[in-house]
């Protein structure tokens, strides 16, 4: 099709591949650098998640902000995104190291929602140009996880943070240059007031939506020393560089390219079925997952760590808005996905004064949480297409 082949959205599918790349050298080694080097333990990795889901609350002014500046500009706003891993050079306290690190969410948050009403802009079905969109998205998280521990080794944790600060500014400035005219322009929206109107009927479902993401975050806020303990288990590593290798595949690296085919069939089932039903079916996987992973030993929780669960919960909650929201209040909806996205990440902040933080104590939140967003979209599911 004539629209997928766009330029722009050439250039957009590069830009999605570098962001992931850095997201995936991002949270392989963050999480496990503050966790195990620095020995910030859990504790570390859920007061880095739950902060970074305080600035994704920031996403929610994004329409208001396209109003103001246009689109364009606002997706200019994501260069600043640089500036946190600047910052982060010679810090060493772990919980210091995670309040720093986590302002890199708030640029993005402010400029993402623009970036995807552009993607969804033009006469291209929702699930094909959100999975063209982040077709290549797979390989560069996989590539950033695997390059983790090479980059690490050569240049020590300055070295990784000055890497992430060049790509992140290379990937913005892309978005900036190739932002398409038919994307959302500050003459081109109706007033945001007119907007929430639009998204209040969805909040059922962007309710269950956080209460899923709480789920999925738990269950990675223990992946990093779990994963650690059984690679050191079943591989026996013989140097850092090695282990740091090991972990970023295992993290990262199998999974985003299993992400592939699994975001290619997660934008034809939500073309061809209402996308809530793909969320309430990955709600369920989220839960089935984490008792498998914190119960078994050895290879057997590092394979279940490889289920591509998130290219499904991420197309089908992103085609469900563009769906189903009305293209003048489409901005203001992909932020609102995100400032769901926050509370639900939000939610980790207070388990941080809980002394004793088990995997049962966090499994029986998983649950909790299971429940409570099947109970919500369970009335959605019978809404056709």
């Amino acid at each position: 099709m004539a629209e997928v082949r766009d330029m722009w959205r050439r250039m957009y599918a590069l830009g999605a591949a570098l962001n992931t790349a850095n997201w995936g050298l991002y949270f392989s080694f963050s999480r496990r650098y503050l966790s195990v080097d620095l020995g910030g333990g859990t504790q570390s990795v859920l007061l880095i998640t739950g902060l970074e889901w305080v600035f994704t609350l920031f996403a929610i002014a994004s329409g208001k902000l396209v109003q103001v500046l246009g689109g364009r500009y606002v997706v200019f706003l994501g260069v600043t995104g640089f500036i946190p891993f600047i910052a982060a050079l010679g810090i060493h306290n772990p919980m210091t190291l995670a309040v720093v690190l986590s302002f890199a969410s708030f640029s993005w948050a402010i400029s993402w929602p623009s970036i995807l009403s552009a993607v969804f802009s033009g006469g291209i079905s929702p699930g094909k140009a959100y999975s063209y969109f982040t077709l290549g998205s797979g390989l560069g998280y996989s590539f950033g996880s695997l390059a983790m521990g090479p980059i690490y080794s050569a240049l020590r944790a300055e070295g990784v943070f000055t890497t992430m600060a060049v790509i992140y500014l290379l990937t913005y400035l892309i978005f900036f240059i190739q932002y398409p005219t038919k994307g959302p322009s500050r003459h081109g929206l109706r007033d945001v007031s007119e907007s929430p109107n639009a998204i209040l009927k969805l909040i059922p479902v962007l309710t269950a939506f956080s209460f899923i993401v709480f789920a999925r975050e738990l269950l990675y806020s223990i992946a990093p020393l779990k994963l650690t303990y059984e690679i050191r288990e079943v591989f026996t590593p013989t140097s850092e560089l090695v282990e740091y290798t090991l972990f970023g595949t295992v993290f990262g690296g199998i999974t985003a390219l299993l992400s592939v085919p699994a975001r290619v069939l997660a934008g034809k089932l939500s073309d061809r079925y209402n996308p809530a039903k793909i969320l309430f079916a990955i709600s369920i996987a989220y839960l089935i997952t984490y008792w498998l992973f914190v119960t078994t030993e050895g290879l057997i929780p590092i394979i279940v760590w490889q289920l591509p669960l998130y290219p499904f919960l991420d197309v089908s909650i992103n085609t469900y808005i563009a769906r189903y929201v009305p293209r003048h209040a489409v901005t203001l909806g992909f932020g609102t996905v995100l400032t769901f996205s926050a509370i639900g990440g939000l939610l980790l902040l207070p388990i941080l004064a809980n002394p004793e933080i088990t995997t049962e104590f966090i499994g029986s939140l998983v649950t909790s949480a299971v429940i409570v967003s099947i109970a919500l979209i369970a009335p959605k599911l019978r809404v056709k297409g």
